[in-house]
């Protein structure tokens, strides 16, 4: 049941634009689209695998910037995200939460000197975009993709594999659950939805800069789940609730998005006691 109602709201909030055709709404809707993308990438290694990563912005900048310079570079910078986030993985659970934050920090720094350096200059690297409507179209299919993806998987023989190694990784092992390669494989899915996400991004905006691996896009995420809850639809409309505030209120108070952050970072324990009451 829960199921079913999570799929009708995303069917409603994704069918907005095509009733409303304003410009203002189109650009709100695609700019939620492609954050609720990174936002399911980042709930399936959350809520599936039990890894919270606060560096989800590496693999979505990495393909802005990776197509931006040379599509070549696609499969040898997932290759390097997908490395990174391997080996700070053998730091374990708890370490993996602030050294991925710290990675991204470091990774935010020393982008600026790819930019200007690489012939982006101060403003970043410009790339040929697609009309608003295409770009949606597109980003839509990317996120409903994504959806069924991670749901499929989820209730798969692996996805059951990937959350045994969850719960108790030494008794998965027991069974004879590879837990390391489970590890692996809800990696790989997790950075090539994001990977996914940070093409979107750059095909409607057309500019990739240093700030695409900003705090304000890497908690993005974990805003949005804690805002929505704990089921499927929750990604989306947490997404679409951050940028929303962000856009309606951005003319008169800029920094509006940064007290909704503040605001539900510390309202957070309370906030996930009640999501994980409700889902009982």
């Amino acid at each position: 049941m829960r199921e079913v109602s999570a799929t009708l709201i995303i069917l409603v909030i994704l069918t907005i634009p095509l009733f409303v055709q304003n410009p203002f709404v189109i650009s709100i809707a695609v700019t939620a689209v492609i954050y609720s993308t990174l936002s399911v990438s980042w709930f399936f290694l959350d809520e599936r695998a039990g890894w919270v990563s606060l560096s989800h912005s590496i693999p979505f900048g990495f393909a802005a910037y990776s197509l931006v310079i040379h599509p070549l570079l696609l499969l040898p910078a997932f290759l390097l995200c997908l490395t990174i986030f391997i080996l700070v993985s053998f730091l374990g659970r708890e370490k993996f939460v602030f050294s991925t934050f710290i990675l991204t920090i470091l990774i935010w720094y020393l982008s600026h000197y790819l930019t200007l350096n690489g012939g982006g200059g101060e403003e970043g690297f410009s790339f040929h975009s697609l009309p608003a409507m295409e770009a949606y179209v597109l980003s839509v299919f990317i996120l409903i993709l994504s959806l069924a993806t991670v749901i499929v998987v989820s209730k798969s023989g692996t996805g059951l594999k990937i959350a045994a190694v969850r719960d108790d990784e030494i008794a998965a092992r027991s069974v004879g659950i590879r837990s390391f390669r489970m590890r692996v494989l809800a990696f790989m899915l997790s950075i090539s939805i994001a990977f996914l996400a940070g093409i979107c991004y750059i095909l409607y905006f057309g500019h990739v800069s240093p700030e695409v691996f900003s705090v304000e896009i890497t908690l993005l995420p974990f805003i949005a789940s804690l805002i929505a809850g704990r089921n499927w639809a929750s990604p989306v409309v947490g997404s679409y609730a951050v940028v929303i505030v962000s856009r309606a209120l951005g003319g008169v108070l800029p920094t509006a998005h940064l007290l909704l952050y503040a605001a539900v970072l510390i309202l957070s324990p309370r906030l996930r006691r009640w999501w994980n009451a409700e889902s009982y």
